[in-house]
C-alpha cells in the first residue's frame, strides 16, 4: 500500500509553507463560524480544496512560485510584527526611528539628550534627541 501511494504521489508538488497556511486558515474560518453560527463553511471547503489541487498537482514550477510569493509577503509581515514586539518590549529603554536616507529602522538609548547617530546601513549621521 504504501509503494502504491509513493508510485502516485511521484512528480506531485507535495505541501509547503503556503498549504499549511490554506489549512490552518480552513480550521480556524471553521472554529470561527461554528462558534458564532455564520456561514463560512464554503470558504472553509474552498480552501481545502485550494490545498489538495496544490498538493496533487503535477506543475511543479508554478506551485513553487506560488508558494516564493507568499512567503515573499509573509516575510514582509512578519518582519512588522517582530518590529513592533520590540517596541513594546524596549518602550521604556530605547526610542525607535527611521533614517532619512535608507529608511533603516534605528533604535537608541532614551534619556541621553541629544545624541549623534549614525545609520549603520548607509553611514549617514543624523542628530537626534532621545
Amino acid at each position: 500500500m504504501r509503494e502504491k501511494f509513493a508510485r502516485f504521489m511521484y512528480g506531485r508538488y507535495g505541501i509547503d509553507k503556503l498549504g499549511y497556511a490554506l489549512i490552518i486558515g480552513s480550521m480556524i474560518i471553521t472554529l470561527l463560524t461554528s462558534l458564532t453560527g455564520g456561514d463560512g463553511n464554503i470558504v472553509s471547503m474552498a480552501l481545502l480544496i485550494w490545498e489538495a489541487y496544490r498538493f496533487l498537482s503535477r506543475d511543479v514550477y508554478k506551485r513553487s512560485r506560488e508558494n516564493q510569493k507568499f512567503l515573499s509577503i509573509s516575510a514582509g509581515i512578519k518582519k512588522k510584527l517582530s518590529l513592533l514586539k520590540n517596541k513594546l518590549r524596549d518602550r521604556k529603554t530605547h526610542r525607535y526611528f527611521e533614517c532619512t536616507t535608507c529608511h533603516n529602522t534605528l533604535r537608541v538609548p532614551k534619556g541621553k539628550g541629544e545624541i549623534r547617530v549614525t545609520c549603520p546601513v548607509c553611514k549617514t549621521v543624523t542628530i537626534t534627541k532621545t
